[in-house]
């Protein structure tokens, strides 16, 4: 499939890795390619808000009710239409768009399923969002509720950032935003504790041959991965990746003036703890990156926070996640 202007650009991230920021530097509001005033964030929320409201999050998907499939799917639809609005509303005008979405929130629910109870634990077929495209396929190796030709329309950008870092953030929000008791029993810690979601579309899209064209074009290679250190410590990889997707470099943001208390009273208590960073900084962190990272001195770290019990679970989720973690690290985006 080919792609024509206006271009679309998913921004692939997974909680806690400085997703904020990236789109803080973009400057996105005062680029004058993009659609102005769009909302350009986590449309498919809704849907894992859904998920945590009647408690189908960890559950195997042949354990739902008819009513809970029909109202998740419903939830997945009213996503996706929201999103589409949105697309439509900028290529009418002739803009492209960007767009960042956690890749968790676009997981399908036998996908799900198959991850936390094994890869035998359902017969179901993946779950398939309807698109006004007459085809509507579902590769194996796209865990997504997005059909194979509807994925093909977007050019994806990968936000990645340390396990060791990443885990333990989601982990202290958790707390915060449901208390100790809830974060121990949460269980969308196993499905958020982990980079497979990214590692598999990831390996899903450089299958496509799409995006060929596209690597000619600019000299880099689609899909594009960035990694929170560098963001955070090399001003020339955003600036390079600014150029790569058509925004003026120019106009990206280094530093700013932290949010306004009348902006934070506007905001949920979640919506402020997930914020808490970005809205109390004036530019950017450098301390806030995995350089001289030692496991052993943040499990200790974790101890002392969580408890012992807690720390080895996220000791193993880091583990865990390392390969797939460092398998796209080193692919990221470096400066020119």
């Amino acid at each position: 499939m080919a792609l024509d202007p206006p271009y679309r650009f998913y921004l692939l991230t997974f909680p806690r890795t400085a997703s904020n920021l990236v789109m803080r530097m973009l400057n996105l509001p005062n680029q004058p390619g993009l659609l102005p005033g769009s909302k350009n964030e986590y449309f498919f929320g809704p849907a894992w808000g859904w998920k945590f409201q009647h408690h189908t999050v960890g559950r195997p998907v042949d354990e739902l009710k008819e009513w809970e499939r029909n109202e998740l799917r419903d939830s997945y639809q009213a996503c996706f239409d929201a999103l589409t609005e949105q697309v439509d509303a900028a290529a009418v005008q002739g803009k492209p768009i960007l767009v960042k979405e956690h890749v968790g929130w676009l997981t399908e629910p036998v996908a799900e399923t198959k991850f936390v109870f094994g890869e035998h634990s359902t017969r179901e077929l993946p779950w398939t969002i309807q698109t006004p495209s007459s085809s509507c396929t579902h590769s194996a190796r796209n865990e997504t509720i997005l059909p194979d030709e509807y994925l093909k329309t977007w050019l994806p950008t990968f936000l990645i950032r340390h396990p060791a870092l990443t885990f333990p953030s989601i982990y202290r929000t958790t707390i915060d935003n449901e208390g100790r008791q809830a974060a121990r029993d949460d269980p969308a810690h196993v499905l958020e504790m982990t980079v497979h979601w990214s590692r598999s579309l990831y390996d899903w899209y450089i299958q496509q041959e799409h995006l060929s064209r596209f690597n000619a074009e600019n000299g880099t290679n689609w899909p594009i991965i960035l990694d929170a250190d560098d963001v955070i410590l090399n001003p020339q990889v955003m600036l390079r990746y600014s150029k790569i997707i058509g925004l003026d470099p120019s106009l990206l943001a280094f530093s700013w003036e932290a949010t306004s208390n009348e902006r934070l009273e506007q905001m949920s208590k979640m919506e402020r703890r997930m914020l808490s960073t970005i809205s109390a900084s004036t530019g950017i962190l450098k301390e806030k990156v995995s350089a001289d990272l030692n496991i052993d001195i943040e499990v200790s770290k974790w101890e002392t926070a969580f408890g012992k019990e807690e720390a080895e679970k996220l000791a193993s989720w880091v583990k865990a996640a390392m390969p797939d973690y460092e398998y796209m690290r080193e692919r990221r985006l470096g400066p020119a």
